[in-house]
C-alpha cells in the first residue's frame, strides 16, 4: 500500500516534503554542534522564561508602554514577510508534470496548505510572545488575542501567496519593483486594518472573514495560472537552498557577476594636470580603487559611518572621534596602496622608489580629501553651526594631510 501511495500526486508531495525536511536536518547537523548549543540554550531559555513572566507580574519597561499599536503591527509585518510557498517542483518534472495537470494542481494545493499552516503557527507563537503587551498595554482580552493571532496568520498567508505569485511571474528589475511595491502596500494595509479592528470583536471577525476570502481567491488564481513552470522551479530551488546558502555565506563568498564595464571612470580622462610618473601612477591606483565594486562600496560605507560618528557624540568627544577616524583612514588608505603597489601590474614596470613613494602619498591624499571634507562639514554643523563648518572642514583636511605626511615619512624610514 505504501509503494502504491508513492505514485500518486499526494504521495509524491509527501515524499518530497519528507526528503526536504531530512535534508535541512542534515545541513543543521553538519553546521551546528548540538552539545555546545545545549549549554547555550538551556540558560538562555531559563532567562527568557523569567523575563517573560516578569512582563506579566512586574511593571512594564518604558519602551513597552510607549510602543504604539501601529508600530508593533509594522514590526510584526516584517516577520510576516519571512517564509514562502514550496510546491516541490523539480526541473526533471517538465515532461511528466506538464502533461498531467492533476498532479501539478495537487502539488500546488498541498504547498499552499502547508504554507498557510506554517504561517498560522508562526503568528500564534509571536502573538503568545507579545501577549503581555496586548493585554496590559492595549487592553485586549483573551478572545481578542485569539482573534488577532488568527488575523495575523491569515494575513501572513495572504502576503506569502501574493509575493509568491509575483516571484514566479517576474524576473530581474521588474520582480524587485513588484515585490517592493506589493510588500509596502500590504504592510500599510495590515497596519491600518489592525488599528481599525482594535477592541472590537465583530470588526475582527469581519476582517478575518474578508482576508480568508481574499486568500482563497489568490489560491484559486495560483492554481489556474499557466506558463509559470520555470518560475516555480526557480523559486522552489531558491527556497529549498535558503538555509544552505545562509550557512555557507560566512565561509564561501558569493561569486561576482561578470562585469564588462565599470560604474565610474569608464573613459580615459586625466585627473591630474601634471603628467609625471608618480602622478600617473597615483591616478591609475585611484581609478583602480573605485573600479573595484568591493572597495568602492567600502569607501561609501566609511563615508556614511564616519559622518554619523562625528555628528552624534557631544563636544569634545566628537573632536576626539574625528581625530581617531583620521588615523584609522590613514592606515586603511596606505594599506590599499600597498595592495596596488605589490600587484602584478606595478611589478611589470621598474619604478624609482622615490617616485613610487610620491605616488602613494598622492593616491592616499586623493582618497582622503573627500572624506575629510565630509567629516569636517558634519563636525562643524553639529558643533559650531553652518557658517563655521567650512573652517572646521578645512582644519580637518589640513590635520588629515599632516597625518598622511607623517605616516608616509614613517613608512619611508622603515623601508630605508
Amino acid at each position: 500500500m505504501g509503494k502504491a501511495d508513492r505514485y500518486t500526486p499526494l504521495g509524491l508531495y509527501r515524499r518530497r516534503s519528507r526528503e526536504h525536511f531530512n535534508e535541512q536536518l542534515k545541513n543543521l547537523k553538519l553546521a551546528v554542534d548540538w552539545t555546545v548549543w545545549v549549554y547555550l540554550l538551556v540558560p538562555g531559555l531559563l532567562y527568557l522564561s523569567g523575563w517573560y513572566l516578569s512582563l506579566w507580574t512586574k511593571s512594564l519597561p518604558t519602551w513597552a508602554t510607549e510602543l504604539s499599536l501601529p508600530m508593533l503591527t509594522g514590526l510584526i509585518d516584517i516577520v510576516m514577510l519571512s517564509g514562502g510557498v514550496l510546491i516541490f517542483v523539480e526541473e526533471a518534472d517538465v515532461l511528466f508534470l506538464k502533461s498531467r495537470p492533476l498532479w501539478m494542481r495537487t502539488l500546488m494545493k498541498q504547498g499552499i496548505i502547508r504554507a498557510c499552516i506554517q504561517h498560522l503557527g508562526k503568528m500564534i507563537v509571536i502573538t503568545a510572545l507579545i501577549a503581555p503587551l496586548l493585554s496590559r498595554v492595549y487592553g485586549m482580552s483573551l478572545t481578542n488575542m485569539v482573534l488577532i493571532a488568527l488575523w495575523f496568520g491569515v494575513v501572513a498567508s495572504l502576503q506569502a501567496m501574493a509575493l509568491h505569485i509575483v516571484k514566479v511571474r517576474y524576473t530581474g528589475w521588474r520582480r524587485w519593483i513588484q515585490l517592493t511595491s506589493a510588500a509596502i502596500a500590504m504592510g500599510l494595509f495590515t497596519i491600518h486594518a489592525t488599528t481599525w479592528m482594535h477592541g472590537d470583536i465583530w470588526r475582527q471577525l469581519a476582517g478575518i472573514f474578508a482576508a480568508i476570502l481574499l486568500l482563497v481567491t489568490l489560491a484559486q488564481m495560483r492554481l489556474v495560472m499557466k506558463g509559470t513552470f520555470e518560475g516555480d522551479v526557480r523559486e522552489d530551488l531558491r527556497g529549498r537552498l535558503k538555509l544552505t546558502a545562509l550557512m555557507l555565506s560566512r565561509s564561501v563568498s558569493k561569486p561576482k557577476a561578470p562585469q564588462t564595464r565599470t560604474l565610474i571612470f569608464r573613459k580615459r580622462r586625466r585627473l591630474l594636470r601634471n603628467r609625471s610618473i608618480s602622478n600617473r601612477t597615483a591616478e591609475t591606483a585611484f581609478k583602480a580603487f573605485f573600479r573595484d565594486s568591493s572597495t568602492m562600496k567600502l569607501y561609501l560605507q566609511l563615508g556614511s559611518l564616519s559622518t554619523v560618528a562625528v555628528m552624534l557624540p557631544p563636544f569634545p568627544v566628537n573632536v576626539i572621534v574625528c581625530g581617531l577616524l583620521i588615523v584609522m583612514l590613514t592606515l586603511l588608505f596606505f594599506r590599499s596602496w600597498d595592495i596596488f603597489a605589490t600587484s602584478e601590474y606595478v611589478q611589470l614596470v621598474s619604478y624609482d622608489p622615490t617616485a613610487l613613494h610620491r605616488a602613494g602619498l598622492m593616491m592616499v591624499r586623493m582618497l582622503f580629501i573627500p572624506l575629510g571634507m565630509l567629516m569636517g562639514l558634519a563636525l562643524g554643523i553639529t558643533w559650531l553651526g553652518w557658517l563655521a563648518s567650512v573652517v572646521v572642514a578645512a582644519a580637518v583636511v589640513v590635520f588629515g594631510l599632516f597625518c598622511l605626511y607623517v605616516g608616509g615619512w614613517i613608512r619611508l624610514t622603515r623601508s630605508a
